[in-house]
C-alpha cells in the first residue's frame, strides 16, 4: 500500500480532510496515493509532521546510509592523477571530531591494507589525513610520485631535495632533487591513526 494512503488511514482521516488541511485539491492526495503525482518539498515536510514521521521515511531514504556532516570518505587506495571525488576504491566512512572541520580543512581516511609499516601503523588501521600539499619536516605523509599511488611516507626536507623514508625503516628511501623533473607530491599528512584492538 502506498505510505500516503497507509499513514492516512492509520489516522482515519480522508483525502478530503487532508487536503484542507495541507490546502490542496482532493485530487492531488489521490494523485500521491497512487503514484501519479508527488508532493513538494514543503508539503512532504508539512505530511511528516501531521503524520509524526521523517521526512526521510516519506521519501524512502534510508538515513543510516546517508554520509553525516561529521564523517569523512575512507578510502582503500589512492591511484596516482584521480582526483578525490573520483576514487572508486572506497571503504565507507569515519566520524571525526567537530574540531578537525573548523578553519576549512579536509581530512580523508586511508585503510592500511597490509603490514608493510609495522609497527607504527598495522594492518586495517584507518589513518586521518588532512588533506594538503605541504608537511612539516619529519611528519608521516600521504605522498605520489611519478604514475605511482599514493603510499604513506615519513618526510625529511634538506637543503638541496626532499627524503621520502619508508615507515618501517625496513628501506633507505627516495631523496627527490628539489629542481628534479622527477619529483614527489605531498597530498596530505596523517592526524590520526584509528586501531580496532581485537581481544
Amino acid at each position: 500500500m502506498n505510505k500516503y494512503r497507509q499513514l492516512r488511514k492509520e489516522r482515519n482521516m480522508s483525502q478530503a480532510n487532508l487536503a484542507k488541511r495541507l490546502g490542496v485539491s482532493q485530487t492531488a492526495v489521490s494523485q500521491w496515493e497512487t503514484n501519479k503525482n508527488y508532493p513538494d518539498i514543503n508539503t512532504i515536510k508539512e505530511l511528516a509532521e501531521i503524520f509524526s514521521v521523517t521526512t526521510d521515511y516519506l521519501l524512502n531514504v534510508d538515513s543510516s546510509k546517508l554520509k553525516k556532516d561529521n564523517e569523512i570518505i575512507v578510502y582503500n587506495r589512492v591511484p596516482a592523477g584521480v582526483e578525490w571525488a573520483n576514487i572508486q576504491d572506497k571503504n565507507g566512512y569515519e566520524e571525526i571530531g567537530s574540531k578537525m572541520l573548523q578553519n576549512g580543512r579536509t581530512y580523508v581516511g586511508l585503510r592500511v591494507r597490509d603490514n608493510d609499516m609495522e609497527p607504527v601503523f598495522l594492518k586495517d588501521d584507518i589513518l586521518i589525513i588532512e588533506v594538503r600539499d605541504s608537511c612539516d619536516n619529519g611528519d608521516y605523509a600521504l605522498v605520489q610520485s611519478h604514475a605511482d599511488d599514493g603510499v604513506i611516507r615519513k618526510v625529511f626536507f634538506q637543503n638541496n631535495g626532499i627524503l621520502v623514508q619508508p615507515v618501517s625503516y625496513k628501506g633507505e628511501g627516495d631523496f627527490y632533487i628539489t629542481n628534479s623533473r622527477e619529483r614527489v607530491n605531498i597530498m596530505g599528512v596523517v592526524r590520526q591513526v584509528r586501531r580496532n584492538f581485537k581481544l
